[in-house]
């Protein structure tokens, strides 16, 4: 890899090991945006100079998320990766099916407590009514938050179809 790349896919492993991700994870990301072609599980254990097996189940997770797709090469029998079109929109979405379960979580516990809150007396009563109110705000946090990324999800996808070709960006950007 070039010092460019090998920036790249640092910075990607770190990034995802800051959301409490395998860096490999990152680092396979990374390597598979910066790649020209489809990548094999020996392509990718060779240039993160690590054992093809994590590679495989890393591979075989990030699959799952749709952030990488298995691509056909004419003439190869081997399997071949590659990043999928709209990556960071899918990686958006993932996260958002995390906040639909935090929020499932939330009114779940929320009808719960309410009911015993109801017969609860004392300081039972005052305990349960903080609890409720604790679990009111999380369900209306993850409610606005899930509606936003919708609106987000639905004007991200005209935008992207706006935009200009790589040239007429650097230009437009003096990059």
């Amino acid at each position: 890899m070039d010092r460019l790349v090998d920036a790249i896919v640092e910075d990607f492993g770190n990034g995802y090991a800051s959301f409490g991700h395998s860096e490999l994870m990152g680092r396979v990301v990374g390597l598979l945006l910066c790649a020209h072609r489809p990548m094999t599980l020996e392509d990718i254990s060779h240039e993160l100079h690590v054992s093809k097996s994590p590679v495989n189940q890393i591979c075989k997770r990030l699959e799952e998320l749709q952030l990488i797709r298995k691509a056909w090469v004419k003439g190869e029998r081997k399997f071949h990766y590659q990043i999928v079109d709209n990556v960071f929109l899918q990686a958006s979405i993932n996260l958002s099916r995390l906040n639909e379960g935090n929020l499932q979580i939330a009114e779940r516990h929320l009808a719960t407590v309410a009911r015993r809150l109801q017969e609860a007396e004392g300081e039972e009563k005052e305990r349960l009514r903080l609890i409720c109110k604790r679990f009111i705000e999380m369900r209306e946090f993850y409610h606005h938050l899930l509606r936003s990324y919708r609106n987000f999800i639905e004007e991200w996808q005209v935008a992207r179809n706006q935009l200009p070709d790589v040239d007429t960006y650097l230009k437009q950007y003096r990059l």
